[in-house]
Formats: structure tokens, C-alpha cells, sequence
């Protein structure tokens, strides 16, 4: 039998509630559907999200003060860009420049003894500085289990998974939440949501939208499935991942392949 590290075994062993850190970039609708469903949970919750984060000031964009604000939580913001203009650089891709803003952020991190990080709309690149001193999790609106048989790498991932998924013809759309790791939406799967059909407009073929003078159709539908994903998926499989990983339910071998319950997960569990 493998040999299994929990992410977390805190709570299994002595009932240690763990504490959550929440990063943003924009409206926070996934942070704020962890926290109503930590409310749910109530004094059975066996995690806490303590702390919020974002690399936005933009208050019209990044809704962290209001969010905090509404559930008593501690925040801090830390302008990505303005970090990157005053080291002399306007692009801010250099992730060797990244890894010291991540370090002022490990430092909010270890001072409020937080245990795992939940990425809900966090629009940046998280570098090994977040991910390899706490469990990190994101959720990416696609089913990251799907396989490109010509690269053998996984199909839809990026900013851009649902338009991608729409053109080459799925038929249903899933979200999936996965381990944080240095290859962007490569990490391990812990959950995929119960599938969206994919429907498109009366009188509208899928060749119709692989039109160049179809972009604003194409993005339009793109968009409205994303928001139906958002509601059926993302947001019922992201907190349920973190209490899957506050209950000690996942753990990870030597080869970081993902088991629930001691039960292997190669593709994460999928519901249905």
C-alpha cells in the first residue's frame, strides 16, 4: 500500500479547525461561496477562512473590502502592478520578480498561522513561495481530465477553456478544483463538477461560431455558459474540496497522485 500524506490532519486528529486564506482579484463570488458554505456548516465546519488577499486596489474591480467587511475579516491588499513599476518594470510575466512579492504575502500567510490557500478569482500566478509552504487550491471552469490525444496534455485549460471547449464540440461543460503546482491548471484534480449541456442559439451552427465575423456571438455564449458553470459548478465543488481537505479525507503518495479516503483518485472524483 502507498504511503499517504494528508494535506491536512489537524482536524481528524484533534478536531484543529483549519484556517483558510482567501485570495481575490475581482467580484470574490467564489470566496464568498465558501464562506456562506462555511456558515452552513456551522460549529461543524472543520475549516475557517480567517483571511483575505488580493493584488487589485481597483475598488470598482476588486470587491475584498466589502466581502471582508460583511463577514469580519481581516485583508490585505498589495498592488501587483505598482510592485513591479518600482523595481523598473512595466510587464509584470518576470515570475523570478514574482517570487519576492510572494514573499511578502508568505509573510501575511505565517503570521495569521493559516493552513491552506483558496484561489477564487485570483488572476495572477502564484508562485512555489504559496504553493509548496501551504496547500493551495483553484477551481478552473473545465474537466481538466480531459486529455488532447495529440499532445497527451491536458485539453482546456487556460483563460479561455469554455470558448475552447464550445468549438471543439463538447457537449457538456464541468468544472474541476485542483492542487496548485508550477504548471498552470496542471495540478492534481480533486473534484469535477456534475455537467452544464452545452446549448447554443436557435438556428446556429457550431461552424457559424469558427467564423472570424462571429467573435462578439461566439464570446457572448462563451460568456453565459461560463456564468451557468460558475452557479452549477464552481461553486458547489470549491468549498466541498476544501472540506474534503479540512477532514482529512485527501492525502497524496510519493509521486503526488491524489487518493480520497485511501481510495486513488487519477482523475479526481467526478459527480454526477
Amino acid at each position: 500500500m502507498a504511503n499517504i500524506k494528508l494535506f491536512y490532519e489537524g482536524f481528524k486528529k484533534s478536531n484543529k479547525i483549519m484556517r483558510v486564506a482567501g485570495f481575490m482579484s475581482g467580484s470574490g463570488t467564489n470566496i464568498q461561496k465558501i464562506l456562506e458554505y462555511q456558515q452552513k456548516l456551522g460549529h461543524n465546519s472543520p475549516f475557517e477562512l480567517v483571511f483575505l488577499f488580493s493584488n487589485n486596489p481597483d475598488p470598482e474591480k476588486c470587491k475584498i473590502r466589502e466581502i471582508a467587511n460583511r463577514y469580519n475579516l481581516e485583508y490585505k491588499i498589495n498592488d501587483l502592478k505598482k510592485f513591479y513599476r518600482e523595481k523598473g518594470l512595466d510587464d509584470i510575466s518576470d515570475l523570478e520578480v514574482r517570487k519576492d512579492y510572494d514573499l511578502i504575502t508568505l509573510n501575511f500567510l505565517k503570521e495569521r498561522d493559516i493552513d491552506a490557500v483558496v484561489l477564487g478569482g485570483y488572476m495572477a500566478i502564484v508562485t512555489e513561495v504559496i504553493f509548496k509552504n501551504f496547500t493551495t487550491i483553484n477551481v478552473h471552469p473545465a474537466d481538466l481530465s480531459i486529455i488532447d490525444p495529440q499532445t497527451h496534455r491536458r485539453k482546456y485549460t487556460g483563460d479561455h477553456a469554455v470558448m475552447d471547449a464550445i468549438l471543439a464540440g463538447e457537449k457538456e461543460l464541468r468544472s474541476s478544483v485542483h492542487i496548485v503546482t508550477e504548471k498552470i491548471d496542471g495540478g492534481p484534480i480533486i473534484l469535477i463538477s456534475k455537467p452544464l449541456k452545452v446549448e447554443l442559439p436557435p438556428n446556429i451552427l457550431l461552424e457559424d461560431l469558427k467564423q472570424p465575423n462571429n467573435k462578439d456571438m461566439l464570446k457572448k455564449i462563451s460568456d453565459e455558459h461560463q456564468n451557468k458553470l460558475k452557479q452549477i459548478g464552481d461553486w458547489k465543488i470549491f468549498p466541498l474540496a476544501l472540506e474534503y481537505i479540512a477532514r482529512g479525507f485527501i492525502g497524496f503518495d510519493e509521486n503526488f497522485q491524489l487518493y480520497y479516503k485511501n481510495k486513488p483518485i487519477p482523475n479526481g472524483i467526478k459527480l454526477t
